[in-house]
C-alpha cells in the first residue's frame, strides 16, 4: 500500500488549531473507532491487530493507511466513513503515539458529516462480540492468532504436563512482544513484509526485538553481525548454530563441532533448509540439558508441515509439490533446489507487496526451471522481468506463461511438464486477493491437480 504523500496537507479542521484539542478529539476517535477487541489496543497497543505506538511512522504514512486501508488485511479505508475533521484528528494522534511532537494540522474547509456505517446484522454483530470482546482472556478466538502460526494455542497447553512450550511466532508478533521468554530462536533474517513494517531496518529491529526480551538466544550464524546492530538492553547469554564450532551440518551428519551427532535419517529433514532449522532445534535441545543425539534419534519420525514442500503425488509421472507457504524468493529458492536436476515448472506469484524478485527471476528463467508460469498481481511484475530476461540473453529456452487463474495454471503446467518432471507450486508472495490464506491456495491448487483438498486446518494462518 502506497500512502498519499498529500492527504494530510489537504485535510482540515473548522475549529480552533489548537493541538491540545485535535489530540484529545483524535484520541476519542481512535478509542471509539480504532481501539476495539478485535482490531488495535488503547493508545495504539496490540490486540487483535498490530501496535501502532513508537513505531516510527511518518504522518504521510499514517494519513495514507487510514484514509485508504490496507489491502488484503481487515484495515479498512476510513476515508469515506469520517469526517474531515475526525479523520484529520486521528492522524496526528497516531503520529503523536509515534513521536511527532507537533503533527501537522492544516486549516481547511472545516468537517464533513461522514456517510452512515453500514449496519452488522444481530447474529453478525453477536459473532463479532463473541470472536473478542466477551470473553477477553482464556478462550477467545482471537487467542490463536495472537500467540502462534502453528500448533495449538498457547492457552490450550496443559502447563502440569509439558516442560516447556514452543512457540512459533510471526515478524508482527516478535515486534509488539514486551514480555521475557527464557530462550528466544532466529532461524534466518530474510527481508520480508516490509510492507508493515516499512524499512528493512524496521523489520530487521521488530524481529530482533524478540530476542532483546529473552533469557537466552540462539542465532544463525550468518546473522551475528544484524543481531549486533539491534541489540539492545544488557547481553544475554548467546548460542550459535550452523557454525562449525557449535552445532552444524556437513552433508547430512550433524556433528557439534568436531564430534560427531549422527546422521539425518529422515530424508524431509535432510533437505539444505531443514537441516539449518534442524541444528536450531539440537541447539534448543542442548540448553535445555537434552542429550542432542537422542533429540536427532526422536526426529526419524517427523513429518513436515503441510503447503511446505508437500509432495502431493505423481499423476503421469509428473509430481505435484505444494509450497504454497513459500511468500519470499528465498523460501522458493529452496524448494527449487529440492528438485535441481529435474524438468521442474515453478507457479510463482501472487500479491504484490513489493519484493525484489529479480534474483529469483534470473535464476529460475535462466535453467532452473524449464517453464515458469506467473499468477496475481506480483505475477505481472514477474512475467515482464521473465520476459526481459528471455530478451537479453539467447541461451533461454525456458516456458514463460502469464495465467489468470490457477485452474489455468495448472492445465498449462500440465501441457508443458513431461513423465519425471515436477509442478512446483511456490509462490514467493503472499495469497491476499485471490484467496483467503495459503492453506486455501494450496488446498485450490491440490484440488485442480486432482487430489482433493490435503492438509485441511480449521485454523487460519498469520505466516503471511
Amino acid at each position: 500500500m502506497r500512502p498519499l504523500s498529500l492527504f494530510l496537507v489537504a485535510s482540515a479542521l473548522a475549529w480552533p488549531q489548537n493541538l491540545p484539542d485535535v489530540l484529545k478529539r483524535g484520541e476519542s476517535v481512535f478509542n471509539t473507532t480504532c481501539a476495539t477487541g478485535y482490531c488495535h489496543g488503547a493508545r495504539g497497543a496490540n490486540g487483535g491487530a498490530p501496535r501502532l505506538a513508537a513505531r516510527g511512522f511518518d504522518q504521510n504514512f499514517i494519513g495514507g493507511t487510514v484514509a485508504q486501508g490496507v489491502a488484503g488485511t481487515a484495515m479498512p479505508a476510513f476515508g469515506t466513513t469520517l469526517s474531515r475533521a475526525d479523520l484529520t484528528a486521528v492522524v496526528a494522534y497516531v503520529a503523536s503515539l509515534n513521536g511527532i511532537v507537533n503533527p501537522v494540522i492544516a486549516p481547511g474547509n472545516g468537517p464533513q458529516p461522514a456517510p452512515a456505517a453500514a449496519k452488522l446484522s444481530p447474529d453478525a454483530a453477536r459473532g463479532r462480540t463473541l470472536f473478542s470482546d466477551a470473553v477477553r482472556g482464556f478462550g477467545r478466538c482471537s487467542t490463536c492468532h495472537e500467540v502462534g502460526n502453528i500448533g495449538i494455542p498457547i492457552t490450550a497447553v496443559d502447563r502440569a504436563a509439558a516442560d516447556v512450550a514452543v512457540i512459533e511466532v510471526s515478524s508482527y508478533q516478535a515486534a509488539d512482544f514486551d514480555g521475557l521468554c527464557d530462550i528466544a530462536v532466529l532461524t534466518s533474517l530474510y527481508p520480508e513484509h516490509i510492507d508493515w513494517h516499512l524499512s528493512v531496518e524496521n523489520y530487521f529491529r521488530d524481529k530482533i526485538n524478540l530476542l532483546n526480551r529473552s533469557r537466552r538466544r540462539i542465532i544463525h550464524r550468518d546473522t551475528a553481525h544484524v543481531v549486533e546492530r539491534f541489540a539492545a538492553g544488557a547481553p544475554a547469554p548467546q548460542d550459535f548454530f550452523a557454525d562449525e564450532h557449535r552445532i552444524h551440518c556437513c552433508s547430512t551428519e550433524i556433528l557439534d563441532g568436531e564430534a560427531v551427532i549422527g546422521q539425518v535419517r529422515n530424508p524431509y529433514l535432510a533437505r539444505p533448509h531443514n537441516l539449518s532449522n534442524l541444528c536450531a532445534a539440537l541447539t534448543v535441545a542442548k540448553s535445555l540439558d537434552i542429550d542432542p543425539a537422542a533429540a536427532l534419534n526422536a526426529a526419524v519420525g517427523f513429518r513436515g508441515l503441510p503447503h511446505r514442500q508437500q509432495e502431493l503425488g505423481e499423476i503421469g509421472g509428473v509430481l505435484f509439490v505444494d509450497d504454497s507457504i513459500s511468500t519470499i524468493p528465498e523460501s522458493t529458492f529452496a524448494a527449487l533446489a529440492v528438485y535441481e536436476g529435474r524438468d521442474v515448472t515453478v507457479i510463482l506469484g501472487g500479491y504484490d507487496r513489493g519484493i525484489e524478485y529479480g534474483k529469483l527471476v534470473e535464476k529460475a528463467v535462466a535453467g532452473v526451471a524449464k517453464a515458469v508460469i506467473c499468477l496475481g498481481n506480483s505475477g505481472e511484475r514477474i512475467y515482464s522481468l521473465a520476459r526481459a530476461v528471455a530478451s537479453r540473453r539467447n541461451d533461454v529456452i525456458c516456458k514463460i506463461h502469464r495465467a489468470q487463474s490457477m485452474a489455468e495454471a495448472v492445465a498449462y503446467a500440465r501441457k508443458v511438464t513431461q513423465p519425471g518432471g515436477v509442478i512446483l507450486l511456490s509462490p514467493a508472495a503472499p495469497s491476499y486477493g485471490q484467496y483467503r490464506d495459503y492453506i486455501e491456495r494450496g488446498r485450490d491448487f491440490a484440488a485442480k491437480a486432482g487430489f482433493g483438498v490435503p492438509g485441511r486446518s480449521n485454523s487460519h494462518s498469520s505466516a503471511e
